[in-house]
């Protein structure tokens, strides 16, 4: 054992130091749950049309009137200045983008319509106020309601990259507590930033913040508890995020304008700022491995006071005259030529770049049908705050039943099931648009079930397949290069909606059928990928 192991070998108990930490970090997880998906009801899009001062001055407009076209169109005031929608539709509605040039009386020939000059009036709940209804992100402009969720996206793929680098060189104290600052005040910037501009650039930040947080507080939860129970603590941070997922519909629905959301997180954020900035210590192996001996010291006796544990610091002379010794060890193998494995070593190495290029292949097609099946939530029909639960309920669910599924089956046919029968279920949901509101639901549910144990598996054994040395690199490549295409997915959800201007056409059945088709298509191909993953993983074991 060495001297490092022998000094930390009286820490490896969970004790009261442990414990602090842990519910600190699990009080964050279920702050920070809400973060990913708080752009589900920040740019719902509520039905719409254009603003007619005749009619919509006072409210003379009737709900039914607004929402519903008449059968008999001579019926209706709304008719005389909106034209319908006419195309596929399986029920008519009011155009959201045109009006007529001047008022008509409906059925009296072709009248020139023109765009909404005036404005447009939202048809939504009662006192619901959302980013696109204030700023007007419709018709022209509705390319950048899929960009803040996009933004939120490309700033989780930013603080992948950039969150494990800093934590290592700076220290994961210090990163871990910046990261949630830059939350706490983009959350709560973003409550009153006066433009679309402000929100987007913000958005960037909640995403950067949320996922660095995460990442590094996995780490140092790592490092701080005993290995028989390391793994357990880790999987339940992430479980307790789930948790804090659940809270968002709730707090939706009683907080209807998208910036008392905001700043309701974002509140939530500095009251566990506080007992972070006071709980959360630097890791003691950070600290050892990068020679901070005094500082280690120092940390070392606070954690052995709190433990109620003995610390040998003679332990402490004989670390410093091992890292001495672990110095020239390494100028030794510098100079015979020998060196340190690196990402390069992923493509380097034949056998290694077949499998990164598979798995990173399978994490960007499981990423485009988990975060998708997600975003989709305001267009599944029904109660969108209880259909949006029910989504992000089955997290917790999924996970578990991934982890017995692996026990019991293996990873490789665990994956080939969830993934099959995920695609099966997503691509029944067009054809159970005809049966029953309640059966599409439903059926996405359990598909996002099946999402989430498949993003589970592939998480769990994407480290099997490499070296010890490599298996952190290989994460955060697969991590990385899957990121883009959640940054896609919200405009891939505009670009096939049924009112998009290329390919739209009017009919929610067919852009249900074309975004189903997408995502069972991508559960397809990370089957395909693990599969050859597996197949080549099989070949390499029988030649050695």
């Amino acid at each position: 054992m060495s001297a490092q192991e022998n000094l930390l070998a009286p820490l490896e108990k969970f004790g009261s130091f442990q414990t602090r930490v842990v519910i600190v970090a699990y009080l964050t997880a279920i702050v920070v749950g809400p973060n990913v998906w708080m752009t589900v009801f920040v740019v719902y899009t509520p039905p719409h049309r254009c603003y007619i001062p005749e009619l919509d001055d006072g409210n003379k407009t009737s709900e039914v009137d607004y929402v519903v076209v008449p059968s008999n169109l001579s019926n209706s005031s709304v008719a005389r200045y909106i034209p319908v929608v006419d195309g596929n539709l399986q029920k008519p509605e009011w155009s959201s983008c045109t009006r007529y040039n001047e008022s008509t009386t409906a059925g009296q020939g072709n009248v020139g319509v023109v765009s909404c000059d005036r404005g447009w009036k939202y048809m939504t709940e009662e006192n619901v106020i959302t980013a696109v209804s204030e700023f007007d992100l419709v018709c022209d402009k509705s390319w950048l309601a899929p960009l803040v969720p996009s933004c939120l996206m490309f700033g989780l793929m930013a603080g992948s990259f950039l969150g494990g680098i800093l934590a290592d060189r700076f220290g994961r104290k210090k990163v871990l507590l910046g990261a949630l600052v830059i939350m706490c005040a983009s959350l709560s910037i973003s409550a009153f930033t006066p433009s679309w501009i402000g929100l987007h650039v913000l958005t960037f930040f909640i995403g950067l913040g949320g996922i660095a947080r995460t990442s590094i507080l996995t780490i140092l939860l790592s490092e701080i508890t005993p290995n028989k129970i390391r793994y357990k603590v880790t999987v339940a941070h992430i479980l307790v995020m789930a948790v804090g997922s659940c809270m968002l519909p709730l707090m939706a629905f009683l907080l209807p304008n998208w910036r008392h959301l905001y700043g309701a997180v974002g509140l939530l954020h500095f009251l566990v700022l506080f007992p972070s900035f006071i709980v959360f210590e630097e890791s003691p192996r950070w600290l050892l491995e990068n020679g901070k001996l005094d500082e280690a010291r120092n940390l070392l006796q606070k954690i052995a006071k709190i433990n109620n544990v003995i610390l040998d610091e003679a332990k402490l002379l004989e670390l410093g005259r091992d890292r001495e010794t672990r110095v020239n060890q390494e100028a030794e193998k510098k100079q015979s030529g020998r060196r340190k494995l690196s990402y390069l070593d992923l493509v380097r190495v034949p056998f290694l770049r077949r499998r990164i290029i598979i798995l990173s292949i399978a994490w960007l097609a499981v990423n485009v049908s988990y975060y998708g099946v997600s975003l989709a939530a305001n267009n599944l029909g029904g109660n969108r705050y209880l259909t949006f639960f029910a989504l992000v309920s089955v997290e917790l669910p999924g996970h578990i039943l991934s982890y017995f599924t692996i026990r019991k089956l293996g990873s490789r046919v665990a994956f080939m099931i969830f993934s099959s029968v995920c695609g099966v279920f997503i691509l029944a949901v067009p054809l159970l648009q005809t049966v029953d509101d309640t059966a599409v639901i439903v059926s996405n549910v359990i598909g996002k079930l099946l999402a989430t144990g498949t993003f589970s598996l592939l998480y769990a054994f994407t480290g099997e397949l490499f070296p010890t040395l490599l298996r952190s690199q290989s994460y955060s490549v697969c991590s990385v290069v899957s990121r883009p295409s959640s940054v896609l997915v919200p405009f891939l959800l505009g670009i096939l909606s049924p009112h998009h201007s290329v390919l739209g056409d009017g009919s929610n059945r067919h852009w249900c059928r074309r975004r189903n088709v997408l995502f069972a298509g991508n559960q397809i191909t990370a089957n395909a990928g693990y599969y050859g993953r597996c197949k080549i993983a099989k070949q390499i074991h029988h030649k050695s």
